[in-house]
């Protein structure tokens, strides 16, 4: 017991040194809060949007040009009213971004739902579409809210909501259904890359380093990237770590103590996911929901599939798929990859971006991250993980079979109807 202890005591003084002393870069304007709050969503979304307009000029500082800042704004698909008739008031979805994300991440698949005539809203959550430095003092309750509100935004409109949430968005779904005991106001749930725990053992760590940072500002974050990326945050501040950490532990903690979640769900993973625990997203679907209807889709790359991984439980049917997309040298699943359709123009196969941050320290390897991938291409797609040994992998940043997910979802959504 006592190895055991120093062993994890080590371990802790590591993660504890990383988060005070070993983050690289430098502090800038972005880095340090804008002073402005992001407005809550309200029945009046095109007053809400330009209101968050608003804010996100200040807050940057004529530093990012029109159609990103649009690209950060929440969004609103009303359906066509000739090729959906009356059915504009039938249907709607409340779709909610990830962590450090903006409302972008849910553009493909709100579009998705507009074709199929739902009334698409995306909110964005306090501290993210601004500035990294607007994560510094943000609380999961303020998530919290805004996603309540942004329910309460549907009242009177549609007849049947569903929401979609991406990782933390997904956490926030399935905190505000277990919250308000299955309302029969949510017909559905779809979660995308689902947020029940961090995939590390030390995520506690981030509320005490946050702390730290109030005194030491450079401390208070684990990553000070470029934030090159025009639609999320790449510098990551220990508080927003530690936000999701207890907004996490508190949804495991209200699904502990109550009945299982009936509203039906689909889920959708990857079993290679390095940013949350996809393992006990899987357990949680299967012990803390209970729906014949429910679904969760179980991506697996080129890691060896244990068959436990994808037998049927209590929570509903579990499909397998597995990716093996020589030509498009996918190794596996990135946490960023579901949501987004490969012809997106900036995450998509032939996008703009091209994640390759696990490589910012290296020029050389940062090179040969963002060449071309192809057959012949030594660069894969996928997580970059101990299992990726070699040749450099770039962070997947779509989803190659998203098409096939979107058919998926939308028999789902057809089965709650029979």
């Amino acid at each position: 017991m006592a190895i055991q202890f120093s062993f994890s005591k080590f371990i802790l003084i590591q993660f504890l040194a990383l988060g005070l002393f070993g983050c690289s870069g430098s502090l800038e304007t972005r880095h340090i809060p804008s002073g402005f709050k992001t407005p809550i969503p309200n029945k009046n979304f095109s007053t809400y949007i330009a209101e968050t307009e608003k804010i996100v000029k200040k807050a940057t500082k004529g530093d990012l040009k029109q159609k990103w800042i649009d690209a950060r704004l929440p969004f609103e698909y009303q359906p066509n009213q000739e090729n959906c008739g009356d059915s504009n008031s039938s249907r709607g979805v409340l779709l909610i971004h990830g962590l450090t994300d903006s409302p972008f991440l849910m553009r493909d698949l709100g579009k998705n739902f507009q074709e199929n005539c739902f009334w698409v809203r995306s909110i964005l959550l306090p501290g993210h579409g601004t500035v990294p430095g607007d994560l510094l003092n943000i609380k999961y309750t303020q998530w919290i809210e805004a996603i309540d509100s942004g329910i309460d935004s549907f009242s009177g409109i549609v007849d049947n909501l569903y929401i979609a949430g991406f990782s933390t968005g997904a956490s926030l779904a399935l905190h505000h259904v277990i919250r308000k005991k299955n309302p029969k106001s949510i017909k559905g749930l779809i979660l995308l890359s689902p947020g029940i725990k961090e995939n590390t053992s030390l995520g506690f760590v981030a509320g005490f380093i946050g702390s730290i940072g109030k005194l030491i500002p450079k401390a208070g974050w684990l990553d000070l990237l470029p934030d090159e990326d025009k639609v999320k945050y790449e510098s990551f501040p220990a508080n927003a770590g530690a936000q999701f950490h207890y907004l996490a532990k508190e949804l495991r903690q209200l699904a502990t103590d109550n009945p299982p979640i009936t509203i039906p769900i689909y889920m959708a993973l990857s079993s290679a996911d390095a940013t949350v625990d996809p393992y006990l997203a899987k357990d949680f679907f299967c012990n803390h929901t209970k729906n014949n209807k429910n679904k969760l889709l179980w991506y697996t790359g080129v890691e060896t599939t244990n068959e436990n991984d994808i037998k049927s439980c209590t929570g509903g049917q579990i499909k397998h798929q597995k990716i093996d997309d020589k030509f498009l040298g996918v190794l596996n699943y990135a946490h960023l990859s579901i949501p987004i359709d490969p012809s997106n123009s900036y995450y998509g196969k032939n996008g703009e971006y091209k994640n390759c941050l696990a490589y910012s320290s290296s020029a050389d390897k940062l090179k040969i991250c963002k060449q071309e991938i192809n057959i012949n291409s030594k660069v894969k797609y996928g997580e970059k993980s101990d299992k990726n040994k070699g040749n450099p992998v770039r962070r997947l940043t779509f989803n190659p079979e998203f098409q096939s997910m979107v058919d998926d979802i939308f028999s789902f959504i057809k089965s709650q109807d029979k």
